[in-house]
């Protein structure tokens, strides 16, 4: 076996152009799939991950009836003692009780119908660190009776902060709900649609905004780890219940009903329409990849048929010699096998630190491109993931095709003819 293993790295490096050759295949093909699959699941990580701590959160509680029509009268109501006993729940990192609902903005002449949403500001902060988009003007507090706008909206209406601006909207119950809030601060948001046509305020700002104090549209929960994601789903059911009374009230009032059906949802429902945008993306790239993996498998392939022809005499003088075909057949197995090791090997060292540099520095888009991402929810940045399969997945489809390649030199030792070949 010795012997043979020496003839194997002999015969590796004795045509080193030959050598050098196969290794470029191998090293390429590895080093563009991943380079590929990083930047593509990259993006959609990153568009999930803003998307999840910004907007919807990993789990979120409404009550029954809300997600099928999210009007007013469908808000929930939930006494802090819940809320304080869902944020004791294991892994969760926040829980953000909100109020979302929409008004007509007016400023002197100039009027558009905007989204108000309702936060607790310190929790924001925590959640989506809203306070680093302010661009002009402070960030609000607990107590405060102001609002943070959109810099589109801000630049459409003409304001800017210490100005007033006037909302009218639908209350609770059909009453009427009017308001004039002072401008506290401008936000530069991720996307042109929130950044046109959003507005920030105080949960109970906007409850006496729609005359339904200690009401919610929903509660948004997000997670430390998403791979426990079911675990904490029991828990926030078990805690809710399926039919809770609301604590310190035991007659029906306009504002307080007596109890609340909660409807418990993971973001794999709440973001349904981005789940499927998801597998239809993922869908494209597969096929991108299949062609990919198609054109380096063909490379390969040609590789080692020119490999084989080249060394015909040498395999017929090896027979001749007294080396069955059967263990020649395995030194060329063993030897393509090498050269694919190594240049997956020198593929996994250039990509990794490559990997590492994207995820800690993405590439930030301009032009179109960056509009275009903006346009669709997504930061215009292009960040590269380092997911262990984003590196394993490729390595083992390339070395399968390449234990498929090694068929043809295999089947031409095993079917020499010496006497063709003298």
């Amino acid at each position: 076996m010795t012997t043979d293993y020496r003839l194997i790295w002999r015969n590796i490096w004795r045509n080193r152009r030959r050598t050098v050759i196969t290794l470029a295949s191998v090293f390429f093909a590895v080093f563009f799939c991943v380079i590929m699959m990083g930047f593509t699941t990259g993006m959609w990580d990153r568009m999930l991950e803003n998307m999840l701590k910004t907007q919807t959160g990993h789990i979120q509680i409404h009550a029954e009836g809300y997600w099928d029509d999210k009007v007013i009268d469908n808000f929930m109501f939930m006494d802090a003692a819940t809320i304080a006993r869902l944020e004791s729940i294991d892994n969760i990192e926040n829980v953000s009780p909100r109020l979302e609902t929409f008004a007509m903005a007016a400023a002197g002449t100039v009027s558009k119908g905007v989204a108000v949403i309702g936060v607790s500001p310190a929790k924001e902060a925590q959640k989506s660190n809203l306070p680093s988009r302010i661009v002009k003007g402070g960030y609000l507090s607990e107590t405060d009776d102001g609002i943070l706008i959109g810099e589109g909206l801000a630049n459409y209406l003409n304001i800017t902060t210490g100005d007033t601006l006037a909302l009218i909207g639908q209350g609770y119950h059909g009453a009427s709900a009017a308001g004039l809030f002072p401008i506290r601060g401008i936000l530069k948001l991720m996307t042109t649609e929130m950044d046109n046509g959003l507005i920030y305020t105080t949960l109970p700002t906007a409850q006496n905004f729609i005359d339904m104090p200690d009401g919610y549209s929903g509660i948004l929960i997000s997670i430390k780890d998403n791979d426990r994601l079911q675990s904490v789903v029991d828990s926030v059911k078990s805690l809710v219940g399926s039919r809770q009374s609301v604590v310190g009230s035991n007659e029906t009032t306009d504002h307080t009903p007596p109890a609340i059906d909660y409807k418990v949802l993971t973001w794999h429902f709440t973001m349904e329409r981005l789940m499927q945008q998801g597998e239809t993306d993922k869908a494209f790239n597969m096929v991108l990849m299949c062609i990919l993996y198609l054109i380096v498998g063909f490379g390969i392939l040609g590789t080692v048929i020119m490999m084989t022809n080249e060394r015909k005499r040498e395999f017929c003088m090896m027979i001749s010699l007294g080396m069955s075909r059967i263990r020649l057949s395995a030194i060329t197995v063993i030897e393509m096998i090498v050269k694919s090791l190594i240049g997956v090997m020198a593929a996994i060292v250039v990509t990794l630190p490559i990997a590492h540099w994207f995820s800690a520095h993405p590439i930030k888009m301009t032009g179109g491109m960056a509009e275009m991402l903006s346009q669709y929810g997504m930061e215009p940045y292009l960040p590269m993931a380092t997911h262990s399969h984003i590196f394993t997945n490729p390595i083992i489809i390339i070395l399968l095709m390449v234990l498929l390649t090694v068929i043809y030199p295999v089947r031409k030792i095993l079917k020499l003819e010496l006497s063709k070949n003298k």
